[in-house]
């Protein structure tokens, strides 16, 4: 039991999580709800529906993580710190675990859960592989990760979802277009070598960077037009968030090197979910009747706090411990990398695309 549990936690990316959990509590809260029993409820369905959908992405891309992460703790697969089999198992019982927990939120939850299964399948196995299609994956994974907690968390809350929802939604989805092209400067080594023909393989640094900043710079224009409780507080958060970010994308498009890239990749996920945060603010604080001025304040500590951890993993990187993708990896490690997994990857060891 030890091992499957262990790879189940491998599997929970808390930054990505905690973006869910985020959008969860944005359509809760947009459909007037401060409930946390209704956002615990909707977290039970995401828990397991990260663990679906990691376990699936790394089944399927086990060949090109063993070149992009080889040091990667949480790539057991990759690392060969799990085999197959195993992975299916943990797969089978996190799916159940999700269509459960979602059946639970009633029968439209399920419709949207199974949905997200469906799209998070399609986005990492063939023939269908959404991840190889350019432009077109990166429209659909924001989809599967904004548009589900979202919806789920407004069903959570309200028990529908109205057509009013759906435009704040949009610019939410918009947001995270613009950052989920970013993390392909990670994985571009790999992605290359396998043939997978991502939006940053496929146009390349400088117009990956400026279609980003397009989309930084009109999801929070959209999100403070859209939200029914915006304030001057949220309004400034918002823009000091947008410069921060269009400066890390000049700087990310100058090619600052592979250490200091990955560094402003990691501050503008930072910045990205800390303009959520500051998005949501008013929204909580309207739903929960929280007095104006206090989550104004809050908002405030945000942004502060937001702008100090970018500015600082930007000047020092990472805290120390962590562990990131090597820098470079020889064509003779490769290929050991592919073999080390039990059972050997001998479906791709030769390199070539999935």
């Amino acid at each position: 039991m030890r091992p499957y549990v262990r790879i189940a936690w491998a599997m929970l990316r808390p930054p990505v999580l905690l973006l869910l959990v985020l959008y969860a509590a944005c359509g809760l809260t947009v459909a007037g709800s401060a409930s946390s029993w209704a956002l615990l409820r909707v977290v039970l369905v995401l828990l397991p529906f990260l663990v679906w959908s990691a376990v699936v992405n790394d089944l399927a891309d086990a060949c090109i993580d063993a070149v992009n992460l080889p040091d990667d703790a949480r790539r057991v697969l990759a690392g060969g710190r799990a085999h197959r089999g195993q992975l299916r198992a943990v797969a089978a019982v996190a799916l159940a675990a999700t269509l459960a927990a979602a059946a639970w939120l009633g029968p439209v939850a399920l419709l949207v859960a199974a949905a997200g299964v469906a799209v998070s399948t399609a986005y990492s196995v063939g023939p269908v592989r959404l991840a190889e299609r350019g432009a077109v994956a990166s429209l659909s994974l924001p989809a599967l990760y904004v548009a589900v907690p979202y919806l789920l968390g407004a069903l959570a809350g309200r028990g529908e979802v109205r057509a009013t929802d759906l435009p704040f939604l949009g610019a939410l989805y918009v947001g995270f277009v613009g950052r989920i092209v970013l993390k392909d400067f990670r994985d571009v080594r790999g992605d290359t070598l396998f043939g997978k023909r991502t939006f940053l393989v496929r146009h390349g640094r400088v117009a990956t960077c400026r279609f980003s900043a397009a989309c930084w710079v009109a999801a929070p224009a959209l999100a403070l037009l859209l939200s029914p409780h915006r304030t001057v507080t949220t309004a400034v958060g918002t823009l000091l968030g947008t410069v921060a970010a269009v400066h890390l994308l000049r700087v990310l498009a100058a090619d600052p090197g592979h250490r200091r890239e990955e560094w402003v990749v990691s501050a503008l996920a930072i910045v990205g979910r800390g303009t959520v945060l500051v998005l949501l603010a008013p929204l909580a604080g309207s739903a929960a009747g929280t007095p104006p001025l206090v989550t104004d304040l809050l908002a405030a500590g945000v942004v502060v706090l937001t702008l100090g951890q970018a500015a600082q993993m930007v000047r020092h990187g990472p805290a120390r411990g962590s562990r990131g993708p090597a820098a470079g990896v020889g064509a003779g490690l490769e290929r050991s990398a592919l073999r080390a997994n039990t059972g050997g990857f001998g479906d791709c060891a030769d390199g070539g695309p999935r």
